[in-house]
């Protein structure tokens, strides 16, 4: 029904707007692609159905069929005396007193056997796939355990199946990612990844011409973007693209997909590199500011409809952003993150593109001085764009806050800021009659802090995609808003979801 609806919409859609070439030489889109719903891996994972599970070993054989749980865990601890395993830090759900007091007494028991055997007690092993018997149970019935993790799939023919609680269509497949950690491979439709995924990128109730826009932005990164990895082909996150599985499906979401079904865009016949940001604060950047190569396509352009973000409630700040960080928060946070200058006393902006983005920075402090390049000024000063100015305010200053200003005495509070000084006023009863002080504000002094402003969300390279919802509130179609955010650029219908 999905198909035969997609291939009347999509008609409709190229007759209303710029006709999608032919393609000629591009494969169409396969059945299936593999996403990593794990992220950075799991130790521990379970995996279960709204309705039947089937899990199957890589030989075929059937583990198991059921509506129970499965748990899938890496690098048990295991203690031979008592012939128990330890418990994951991890749980199934919230422990009972009897389940609570059942762990304290296997880790006492387990704590003497390490004491009566030494460290030698505890094996561990490398790979285990359990039955859980009841909502407590975090441990579960051993089915299978292996010296490295087993290539179990997952089936259901009556519902859809869940990691941790969270719902995806299609199979999952136990495996290795490209470090060794185990993952959860997702096998699904590009029809359903797609689904899930504009909905995950954007709010399914903006217009339809946003949500047709960013469905053809991520199939053709999709498409550019299969068989990257040894066991999958995408990330499930914004490493490639948020996917959630069927919680952001949403029919508007469905439509889009389908109505744009197997069109990519393309320039001079081959499939572009389909970037896009969330908001490019009023104007998009050159691919070269931000990433390695200068493409032809991917060209700074204005993106007015980014203000559109302005008026809402909880966009508003991917319009417009101020982050404030006294001079230790900010050699905290850039240590965690690996640039160490000691205690930092200046910030350089060594060059700005015409966008005013920050394209090179370099950052002084008691320790030294060391340069930052393109975009890495969002990951080390914690930013939500590169298109931002700073000032440094010297310790000592002082900043007078009425004291109904809440959020600005809370955020002086965390800036480290102490107060100097108090303003009163007597508060008399009707008769004038003394009845106590109210204060009226406070001056704080400041210690030496760095103020970041800025505009936009993201690497601001391609589609913007509130700037897509501006165009598409002001009639724009999803052809003329890829055209916009993808200079010189054709839709071509490539076939296959």
């Amino acid at each position: 029904m999905r198909l035969a609806c997609a291939a009347l919409i999509v008609v409709a859609s190229v007759l209303a707007g710029a006709r999608p070439a032919a393609a000629t030489t591009l494969r169409a889109l396969p059945a299936a692609i593999r996403v990593n719903v794990a992220g950075l891996g799991v130790s521990y994972a379970v995996i279960a159905s709204t309705g039947t599970v089937s899990a199957i070993a890589p030989d075929g054989t059937l583990l198991y069929r059921g509506g129970g749980k499965t748990l899938a865990r890496t690098n048990v601890r295991r203690v031979e005396a008592i012939d128990a395993e330890l418990p994951s830090r991890q749980t199934v759900g919230p422990l009972s007193p009897e389940a609570r007091a059942d762990r304290a007494s296997l880790i006492q028991e387990a704590r003497q056997a390490i004491t009566n055997s030494g460290p030698r007690a505890i094996v561990t092993v490398p790979f285990q796939f359990s039955l859980l018997r009841d909502p407590t149970d975090d441990l579960g019935k051993v089915v299978l355990q292996a010296d490295r993790i087993a290539g179990i799939t997952f089936r259901t023919n009556d519902g859809v199946l869940t990691l941790n609680g969270r719902a995806y269509r299609g199979t999952f497949e136990l495996a290795p990612d490209d470090e060794g950690d185990m993952i959860v491979v997702n096998t699904v439709s590009p029809h359903d990844y797609l689904a899930s995924v504009v909905g995950s990128e954007e709010p399914s109730s903006w217009e339809n011409e946003a949500l047709a826009s960013q469905a053809i932005a991520a199939r053709t990164y999709l498409y550019t973007h299969l068989g990257l990895h040894k066991s999958y082909d995408l990330e499930g996150d914004t490493r490639d693209q948020e996917y959630d599985g069927t919680m952001n499906e949403d029919s508007r979401t469905l439509r889009a997909v389908e109505r744009t079904a197997g069109v990519i865009v393309t320039y001079k016949g081959a499939p572009i590199e389909a970037l896009y940001s969330a908001n490019a604060g009023g104007i998009t950047e050159n691919s070269e500011n931000v990433y390695a190569n200068a493409l032809p396509y991917l060209r700074s352009v204005p993106s007015p409809g980014d203000a559109v973000a302005r008026d809402s409630s909880w966009g508003h700040t991917a319009w417009e952003w101020t982050r404030e960080l006294s001079a230790q928060q900010l050699r905290d946070f850039m240590q965690r993150r690996g640039l160490d200058v000691g205690l930092p006393i200046s910030i350089q902006l060594t060059d700005v593109s015409p966008t005013g983005r920050v394209i090179g920075a370099s950052v002084t402090g008691t320790s030294g001085t060391k340069p930052i390049g393109k975009d890495r000024t969002r990951y080390y000063f914690g930013l939500m764009s590169a298109l931002f100015a700073v000032k440094v305010t010297p310790g000592g200053a002082s900043e007078r806050v009425d004291a109904t200003n809440l959020a600005r005495i809370a955020a002086l509070e965390l800036l480290g800021a102490h107060v100097v000084q108090a303003s009163f006023e007597v508060v008399r009863d009707g008769n004038g009659n003394e009845l106590g002080l109210r204060v009226l504000g406070y001056v704080y002094e400041l210690p030496v802090t760095f103020v970041f402003s800025g505009k936009g969300f993201g690497h601001g390279v391609g589609m913007s995609q509130w700037g897509a919802q501006g165009m598409a509130l002001g009639g724009a179609g999803y052809p003329e808003i890829l055209a916009h955010y993808y200079t010189g650029t054709s839709l071509t219908n490539v076939g296959g979801g």
